[in-house]
């Protein structure tokens, strides 16, 4: 199946404004509930989804918009995120062929698999920022609940983007063309 870049444009526009919904959530609503210790990286999951689903040379630009936009509500910069999610895309354009999302059981391994990718590439670049890989096993622990929370709600996210993105659920392996 191949999108029209008009479909394209309206999905992306979209699932920003989702991206911005769950940031303001985590930013504001968690914290003020009382969850100050673990922060909810929805960004990871869109990216996780647009590299696993699309099959497109735009995809490293989206991942950029999300980042930036990612930005502005973390002190995670949009290049970290953006390095990040290339290394995750390119990992999973390379393993497409396995990965099949048809369980919400499978969606959810899968899922757990390419966030630690990220958060180890995210721990590796700011223990090499800081010269200092003492803390390299605390920085990849602090991230861990958050990611099981994410992947047990993958599968529905997943669906919701699908939907969004009019990928259908059957697409096979590759994924959609833009």
């Amino acid at each position: 199946m191949k999108l029209r870049f008009s479909q394209v444009i309206f999905s992306f526009a979209i699932t920003l404004l989702l991206l911005i919904g769950f940031e303001i959530l985590t930013a504001t609503v968690f914290p003020a509930l009382g969850w100050k210790e673990y922060r909810l990286t929805f960004n990871v999951l869109i990216i996780l989804f647009l590299a696993i689903r699309l099959d497109s040379p735009g995809v490293p630009w989206m991942i950029l918009g999300l980042q930036v936009i990612h930005s502005i509500f973390s002190v995670e910069g949009w290049a970290l995120g953006t390095l990040a999610g290339v290394i995750v895309m390119i990992s999973a354009n390379y393993l497409k062929e396995l990965l099949h999302l048809t369980t919400a059981f499978m969606t959810m391994l899968i899922v757990q698999f390419f966030q630690v990718i990220w958060f180890v590439t995210v721990s590796v670049v700011i223990c090499l920022k800081v010269s200092d890989f003492s803390k390299f096993g605390m920085i990849v622990w602090s991230f861990i609940p958050g990611s099981i929370l994410l992947s047990l709600i993958s599968p529905v996210l997943f669906w919701l983007l699908a939907n969004i993105w009019r990928v259908p659920s059957d697409s096979g392996s590759r994924g959609v063309e833009i």
